[in-house]
C-alpha cells in the first residue's frame, strides 16, 4: 500500500507540473479548491470522466494561485465528501481516492476510470440521463446533448442501422462487377454454404438485399438493397445518401485556422463518392497525388487501412448520415476523422495493445453486416477491402514502425474518432538535455510559445515537454511570460542567459 501511495503521489506531482507549465487544468485532470465544502460541480466531472476516457481529480489545489495548495484544506473531510458525491451517480462511481502530500500540505487525489460501454451514460441520478450526463471537452465539463446520450444508450444493444432497407433503391443500383466478385469470393470461402445457392438467395443470406414489406404487391414484397449492401456494392450510394462520402481538404500550413484569416486558401479540396472500395482507392490516389507518390511521406498501405477503418466503423445512424468522413492534409500530418467514436469493448487501450490478454475481446463491430460484407468485397484493382478481419490498426502500427515514422495517434469522443498520422520520422530526442535543446531551438524562432504549441511543434509528449521546460526554467534559460487577454501561460528565451 505504501508503494501504491508513492506511485499516486508521483503521478499527482507530474500532473501538477504540467498544469503549472500550461497555466490551466487539462483534458485528463480537474482541479478543485474545495476549501470549506466539496465543489457543486464535482458530479459533473465524475460524469464526464466516466463517460469519456477517465481522468484524475485533485482537491485542495488552487488554479487561480498557480496550482498551489489551499490554506486550511481538510483532506480527510473532502475525501469523505468526494465518496458521498460518487454515490449520487447512476451507475455509482467507484474511484480510487488517496491522500497525497504536496508542498507541506495534504491533497485529495482520485482516479476516475472510464465506465464500460454497457454502463454509460453515467449521470447525476436526480437529474436523469438527458439532463445529468456530461463529457470532458478541453479542460472543462460539457453537458451532453441528446444525440450523444442516445448513442451511448444505443451501445447497450447491437446497432442494426446497416440493415436498414434503402427506400427507392433496387437491385439495379448495385454494381454488377462488385456483386460478381463478392459472390465468387464467398463461394470460394464457404462452398458448403453457398455453392448451391442462387445469386439472389446468396445476396439475401448476406443481407445485401432484403424484402421491403412496406412495398408489398400482389406478387410479394420488393427486394431492395440494405444500407450495408449499397455502401459495399452500390454503383452510386450517394444517390440516396449524398453525404455518405469523403471530403478531403489540403491545408497550406500546420494550422486549420490559417485558411480562415488573411489571404490563405486551401491548396486543394475534393469530394470522394462511390461504394466503399472505390472511395478508398480514389482517396488514396488523390492523397498520393498531393503528397508525392514517388517517395511518399506516408506509406500508402497506412492511408488505405485508416480510410477503410473510418468508412467501415463510422456511425451510420440516421442522425449521422449527413456527416462525411473528413481527411485533412496539413504540411506535417494527415488527420482522418469519422462520425461516431469507438464502439463496444474496443477502447483506446484495446485498440493499441499488440499483445492482448488471452480471452480479451478484440473486435466489437458497430456495423457487423457491413463489416462481414467488406471481408469479401473486392477492390476494383484486386484484393479485398477487409480480408483479415479487423486487425487494421495493428497493421498500421507495424507499417509505421518499419518506416521509422511516429506511431499514429487517436482521439476518441462520442461524436468522432480521429486518427492522426505524422510524416515526422521517429524522434531521436532521448535525454532531457536533448529535449531542452530542441525547445531552445524552436523558441529562437518565436517570441513566445505556450507549452501546447511547443508540444505540437516538436511532437513531444506532455511528460517530455514538462521535463525539458522544467530544466530550462531551473537553469534560467527560459522565463514564463503572460500577455494581456491571453489565457495561456507562455515561455520565451531569457536573452541575458541564452548561450
Amino acid at each position: 500500500m505504501v508503494d501504491d501511495t508513492v506511485d499516486y503521489t508521483a503521478k499527482m506531482v507530474e500532473l501538477i507540473d504540467l498544469m503549472r507549465l500550461i497555466g490551466n487544468d487539462t483534458q485528463q485532470c480537474e482541479v478543485k479548491e474545495c476549501c470549506r465544502r466539496i465543489s457543486s460541480t464535482i458530479t459533473d466531472t465524475l460524469s464526464a470522466f466516466s463517460n469519456g476516457s477517465g481522468g484524475w481529480i485533485i482537491l485542495g489545489l488552487s488554479e487561480k494561485a498557480g496550482f498551489t495548495p489551499v490554506e486550511g484544506f481538510n483532506a480527510r473531510a473532502m475525501q469523505e465528501a468526494l465518496s458521498q458525491a460518487c454515490e449520487k451517480m447512476t451507475p455509482v462511481v467507484r474511484p480510487v481516492i488517496v491522500t497525497c502530500p504536496f508542498e507541506g500540505s495534504n491533497l485529495v487525489f482520485a482516479r476516475i476510470d472510464e465506465m464500460l460501454p454497457r454502463d454509460k451514460p453515467c449521470f447525476l441520478t436526480e437529474q436523469g440521463p438527458y439532463n445529468g450526463s456530461y463529457i470532458r471537452t478541453g479542460d472543462g465539463d460539457r453537458h451532453m446533448n441528446s444525440y450523444e446520450v442516445d448513442r451511448l444508450i444505443e451501445e447497450h444493444l447491437q446497432p442494426t442501422y446497416d440493415l436498414d432497407v434503402v427506400p427507392g433503391a433496387t437491385i439495379d443500383d448495385l454494381d454488377p462487377t462488385l456483386v460478381s466478385g463478392l459472390l465468387t469470393r464467398v463461394r470460394e470461402q464457404h462452398p458448403h454454404v453457398f455453392a448451391q445457392r442462387t445469386d439472389t438467395d446468396t445476396l439475401l443470406d448476406l443481407q445485401v438485399l432484403r424484402h421491403d414489406d412496406s412495398s408489398t404487391t400482389a406478387v410479394g414484397s420488393s427486394l431492395r438493397p440494405t444500407l450495408a449492401g449499397l455502401l459495399a456494392l452500390g454503383r452510386y450510394p450517394q444517390k440516396f445518401y449524398p453525404r455518405l462520402g469523403i471530403s478531403i481538404a489540403v491545408f497550406p500550413s500546420t494550422v486549420r485556422d490559417d485558411v480562415f484569416r488573411g489571404d490563405e486558401r486551401l491548396v486543394a479540396s475534393k469530394s470522394i463518392v462511390g461504394p466503399i472500395p472505390v472511395m478508398i482507392n480514389d482517396a488514396v490516389e488523390s492523397l498520393m497525388h498531393w503528397i508525392g507518390a514517388k517517395k511518399p511521406d506516408y506509406p500508402p498501405v497506412v492511408l488505405r487501412e485508416a480510410i477503410a477503418n473510418a468508412l467501415t466503423h463510422r456511425d451510420y445512424s440516421p442522425d449521422a448520415r449527413g456527416t462525411q468522413v473528413r481527411i485533412s492534409v496539413f504540411t506535417d500530418r494527415i488527420e482522418i476523422a469519422n462520425p461516431g467514436g469507438l464502439y463496444g469493448t474496443v477502447t483506446h487501450d484495446v485498440l493499441t495493445d499488440p499483445h492482448p490478454v488471452s480471452g480479451t475481446p478484440l473486435q466489437s463491430t458497430r456495423n457487423q453486416f457491413l463489416f462481414a460484407l467488406l471481408e469479401s468485397t473486392p477492390y476494383p484493382d484486386g484484393g479485398y477491402v477487409n480480408p483479415e478481419g479487423g486487425d487494421g490498426y495493428q497493421r498500421i502500427a507495424a507499417t509505421l514502425r518499419e518506416a521509422g515514422i511516429e506511431p499514429a495517434t487517436t482521439v476518441n469522443t462520442i461524436n468522432t474518432f480521429t486518427m492522426t498520422i505524422t510524416k515526422q520520422r521517429t524522434a531521436r530526442l532521448g535525454s532531457p538535455s536533448d529535449i531542452s535543446k530542441a525547445i531552445t531551438t524552436v523558441l529562437e524562432r518565436h517570441s513566445a510559445m505556450s507549452a501546447k504549441e511547443i508540444m505540437r511543434e516538436l511532437q513531444l509528449t506532455p511528460l517530455a515537454a514538462t521535463t525539458g521546460l522544467r530544466e530550462l526554467l531551473r537553469e534560467g534559460r527560459v522565463i514564463p511570460v503572460r500577455f494581456q487577454d491571453d489565457p495561456d501561460q507562455r515561455y520565451r528565451l531569457n536573452i541575458g542567459q541564452a548561450s
